[in-house]
Formats: structure tokens, sequence, C-alpha cells
């Protein structure tokens, strides 16, 4: 019972203290103002279409604290724009304070704490609507005392991440993995469930995205008709004669100042646009969908499917990882097991992919996911009795196998089976007593060979030909070669460029990508590189200055699978396509499968284990939180920000005080 108690203390502890927090930080602006005499500038405001309102000059010779527009009502609009123009003591001159957009509906938007020099001279409001819109104010107020905004989730979140650090420092709370323990296997089936219902909010959560105003976002839908024509062909999309006679049609700036039109980011061959994306999502998602319905299933859906079986693909694989690498009589504490597959689950680059379900994120998902699900049944099926073994080889190889239709370079994680399966005292295939074994592992690489190498020959007369180099995209790819120099600057881009951190919401921005290259690059934002942002990954450097205890050759083998894996994908990426932040993805399962089976050697070791599971608890929660920036970060065109501004200004608000 005396544990049980400090376990009551320590929750209605973290409790008490998440309270206090919300309400002395998080609501102190408004603590600060219960001082304050407000002073009403204006009331009743119209702002006619696309116009500005303007208050006068009001002299105050006194101090201001803050500025408070209330009741703002919009048409056309999700937003106006409020600016402050002030003097003060310590400038004569007047100086405009950055602008403040103010959202209608959303508690405490349009309140903006100032910060003059000494006593305000004088001071006036301008709000702005964009063209085509127009809005009403009730009233524009300074040394407003703010409303109270108790937010319930905030104060949740808060509890959450003290108990979780309470959970690693007081040995008492943890509660151990078991193999057979069924209310700790239904509660990770409950959080993975959770978990998913997460993805959809974020698979949602961008309009623009949702919208898919973009024609080129919808060549599988184009696909799914076109193969219920009986063609890989996109027949509809007409070939100029221009393009016809270009010697070179892959040089789309040679198109563009010419004048020749041509469909941006479609394959292009021997004058026929096709679909260079795999072939995997169309036939299980989009083509059935189009021939069941007659309808088109739209892109967020199908990256949301994805999702979904990568999820589940993570808690099998980490389930299985904890139970090869934890030692016999020992336990394995089941709350990091799950902050484990939440790390993974809404890791930075799993958040962008299903926050920007977008046409050149969903094979990527794809085989993401299939990589998680098909190395678990693996991970599975070197567990089970021989009936259930062959199944879960079978299905774990069909996923395995089912990445090349996606993302055909994520196709070398198959390398892991070596080390699996291949063990030189233990080999479970390709011996007398495991043919059925070596059947199931083998024949679902040829059945899934067949339709992604006849899709292949049907469109470029080459089954190993995947099309990325036919792509009218913004460079020549089949020009691009190989360069060092290009190599070596792409990959300090997806392994240790820094992030570019700020002190304003939401805190983080796009890193620089240029360069003195002297050549054409293809470049777009990135968020810093993997082991500069996600510090999970550093476990993998730990074998270099420790010998970590029960370290087999098998496991050495499988680490090194995995991480020559991901630096081969980064250099097959970097030097054949670019840097870009969607790139980095390819290479992510690799790296982290490897971190984790050594942080689980870690935290299971009797030396290392108290101190390596309260540092990984610290550094996952900065990942999470790094995810979580990513995810609201304001770079490039599809931003939450610009596109949806409600949810974007509504999370802004849980962090401002």
């Amino acid at each position: 019972m005396r544990g049980k108690d400090r376990r009551i203390k320590y929750t209605i502890a973290a409790a008490v203290f998440a309270c206090i927090a919300e309400v002395a930080l998080f609501n102190i602006s408004t603590l600060k103002g219960i001082t304050y005499k407000s002073t009403v500038l204006n009331y009743d405001i119209s702002i006619s279409e696309g116009g500005r309102y303007e208050t006068d000059d009001y002299i105050v010779n006194g101090y201001i604290h803050n500025v408070y527009a209330t009741g703002l009502t919009t048409d056309n609009t999700s937003y106006a724009v409020m600016r402050i123009i002030l003097t003060d003591e310590g400038d004569e001159y007047e100086y405009e304070l950055p602008e403040e957009r103010i959202v209608p509906g959303i508690k405490g938007s349009g309140y903006v704490n100032i910060y003059p020099y000494g006593k305000v001279h004088s001071i006036r409001v301008c709000i702005d609507v964009p063209e085509g819109a127009s809005a009403h104010v009730d009233s524009i107020s300074l040394n407003a005392i703010k409303p109270f905004d108790i937010k319930p989730a905030r104060i949740f979140a808060l509890w959450l991440a003290v108990m979780l650090v309470l959970l690693v420092f007081n040995d008492e709370f943890h509660i151990y993995f078991g193999k057979n323990d069924r209310y700790l296997k239904v509660f990770a089936v409950i959080i993975c469930i959770l978990f998913m219902v997460m993805g959809r909010f974020l698979s949602i959560s961008n309009e623009l995205i949702v919208a898919c105003p973009w024609p080129h976002h919808k060549q599988y839908q184009e696909l799914a008709q076109a193969l219920s024509e009986g063609t890989v062909r996109l027949e509809h999309l007409d070939v100029s004669p221009q393009l016809l006679d270009k010697d070179n049609p892959y040089d789309t700036i040679a198109l563009l100042a010419e004048g020749i039109p041509y469909n941006m980011d479609y394959a292009y061959y021997n004058g026929s646009y096709y679909v260079y994306f795999g072939i995997v999502p169309e036939l299980l998602l989009y083509y059935p969908y189009y021939r069941i319905t007659g309808g088109n299933l739209s892109n967020y859906n199908a990256d949301m499917m994805f999702f979904i079986l990568f999820v589940a693909g993570v808690f099998l694989c980490i389930w299985q990882l904890v139970l090869r690498f934890t030692p016999e009589g020992r336990s394995f504490p089941f709350a990091l097991y799950l902050l484990m597959c939440a790390g993974i689950c809404f890791l930075s680059n799993s958040v962008y992919l299903i926050s920007r379900p977008d046409i050149y994120n969903i094979p990527i998902m794809a085989a993401t996911a299939f990589t998680y699900m098909g190395t678990g049944l693996w991970l599975m099926a070197d567990t089970l009795s021989k009936a259930k073994r062959t199944a879960a080889l079978a299905l774990g190889s069909l996923c395995m196998a089912a990445v090349a239709g996606c993302r055909p370079q994520m196709l070398i994680f198959s390398a892991v089976a070596i080390p699996i399966m291949l063990r030189p005292k233990d080999r479970r295939l390709f011996t007398r007593d495991t043919v059925a074994d070596t059947i199931a592992f083998v024949l679902p690489y040829v059945i899934m060979a067949i339709p992604v190498c006849m899709y292949n020959y049907a469109r470029f007369g080459n089954i190993f030909d995947f099309g990325a180099t036919y792509s009218l995209t913004t460079n020549d790819m089949n020009h691009r070669g190989f360069n060092f120099n290009r190599l070596f600057r792409g990959l300090y881009c997806f392994f240790l460029q820094p992030a570019v951190m700020t002190t304003d919401f939401p805190y983080l921005n796009a890193s620089v990508t240029e360069s003195a290259y002297m050549g054409k690059n293809l470049t777009e934002f990135t968020y810093g590189g993997a082991f500069a942002t996600n510090l999970i990954y550093l476990s993998i450097f730990v074998p270099v200055f420790k010998k970590l205890k029960g370290v087999k050759k098998e496991t050495a083998a499988l680490l090194v699978c995995l991480l020559a894996g991901a630096l081969i994908i980064a250099c097959f990426d970097v030097n054949g396509a670019g840097i870009l932040y969607r790139y980095t993805c390819d290479m992510v399962p690799g790296l982290l499968l490897s971190a984790v089976i050594i942080w689980i050697m870690l935290i299971m070791d009797a030396d290392t284990g108290s101190t390596a599971a309260r540092l990984y608890v610290v550094l996952s929660l900065c990942g999470l939180f790094y995810a979580f920036m990513v995810f609201m970060a304001p770079a490039g065109s599809l931003n939450l920000k610009d596109n949806s501004v409600v949810l974007y200004e509504t999370i802004r608000q849980y962090f401002r005080w």
C-alpha cells in the first residue's frame, strides 16, 4: 500500500503542478492586467472591402501594456491584420510594431502585449483586410484585462509530461513488459488506435492539400481511369507538336522559355504521358476504389490508409524487438515501449508525411508502412510454431516486396532478412528442413515482381526502369549524373545541418540549402539534419565508444544492414534527385530501428539502464516537440499558417501568455 499511496500522491502533485502552471504561467497576462485601467479607442468599427481602418493618434503620455481588438467578424476572409504605430519616451519619431493576425471566434485572438520604451506619447491602431473582404470590430482598447483562458487540453498535456518523467525517475511506478500479458496487449491496441485517430487529425489539417486543386496531383486517379480502359498511358493528356519535336523534352526551362506546353511532373516517354509513381498504391487503393464506386479516391484518404498500416507495423515491430533484445529474467518498462512507438509514429518525418498527404508523399508513406510491418512480421515469424511461422514469413515478404512498387530504393531494407533468418548456426531458410518456409519467404517477391515489372515494361520497355528520369520536373534528370561535391553537400543537409530555431511561434524555420555549389542542384526547404534534430538517433554511435553487453554477431549484422541501407538510400536520393525534406523520410526506417535496438540494449544493461531510460525519455520528448514544430512550421507554400488559418491560430493560442 505504501507504494500505491506514493503513486497517488505523485499523480495528485502532477495535476496540481499542471493547474498552477496553467493559471500562473499561461494566464499571466490576465493576472498582470487586473491592476490596469482600460481605455477604449473606438467602438463599432466597420471596414469596407479591401480597406483599412485607422484610429486617430491617441495622445497618452502614460504606460501602455496591451492593445485588444474584440468582436471581429469577417466576410470573404479568415482573418484581419492589426498594426500598431506609436511614439514613446525613447522614440520621437513613430515606429510600427510587427503585425498581428486576428481570427474571428478564437479566444484571445486580437490581444497583443506591447513593450514600448517607457511612457507612450501617441498611439494609433490600424486594421486591414484583403482585397474583396470586409470586416467589423466591436471595439479597440488599451490596457485591457484579458479574459482568463483555461485550456483543459494544455493542463492534460502538462500533467502527462510530468507523469511520464515520474514513471522513469521512480522505478516503483514501472509496469513491466510481458510477452503473454493480455491486459498490456489490449492497452497497446487501444493506444495504437488512438495514434491512428491522431493521424486522421493530421491528415485533414491542411485545408489546401485536402482540396487538392493541382492537376498534376491527380495522377493516381487518372491512372485508375486509364487502367480501366486497358492502358497505362494517360491518353487524355494531349502532347503538343512542339514537345514531340523537341530534341531534349526534359529541359523544362527551355520548354517554358519557348512557350512549349507540357504537363509538369508527369513522366514523358516516346510521345506519351505516364505516371512514374509506384504502382502498388494504385493497385491496392485507387484502382479498386474507382472500379467499385466509379469515383476517385482522395490522396489524403489514401495516405491515411497507409498511415494506419504504418502505425500497426510500428507497434508490432517494436514489440518484437523488445522481446528479442530483452535478456531472460529481465523485463522492459511498458511505458518506454509505448514511448518508443510514439516516437516513431510521430517522428518529425512521419508527421510530415501524414500532414502533407500529397501525391509525392503517398508512395513514401506506403513504402515506410510496408517496411515496418514486413520487418515486424519477419521478427515475429522467428518466434512462432511452424504453421504460423510460414504464414508470418509469407506476409512479411509480401509487405517487403510491395516496397518495390512504392519506393524502389527502400527495397534495400529487405537485407534485414539475412541476420534475422540466415544465422550461420541456426538458419531458418534454405535448408532441407525449411523448404516450406523458404518458399513462403521467396514466393511473395516473385509474385510482387510480376505486376511491377510488367508495369515498367508497358511504360518504358524495360522491366527495371521505374521512370523517375523521365519526369518533366524542374531539372533534367537524364543528364544529372554523379557528383561527389553535390553528394557531400546533400549528406550534410540530410544528417548534420542544424535546425533554424526562432523565438517566435512555432519556433522553427526552414534550413537554408543555398550554397556556392558550382552546378545545378534541386533543393527545397528542409528542417535540419537527422542527428541535429532527432537526438535519439545518436545512440547509433554508442557502440563506437562502449562495448554493449550481449551483442551477438547477428545483432551486429542487423545493425549494419539497417545503417548501411539508410546511408545508401541517402546517397542515392541526394545524387539522383536532390535535397528535399521528403527524401529524408526514405532513410528513416534504417536509422530509427538501429537506434531503437541500441536504446533497448542500453536500457536493459544493468550498468546503464536507469540513466539510459531517463535520457531516452528526455530526448524522445524533445523529438516529439520538434515534430510538432515541423507540423506548424511556416516553410513552403503548403503550410498551416496560410492554408488552415483557424487551426493554426487556435493552436498558437496554447503557446501565448
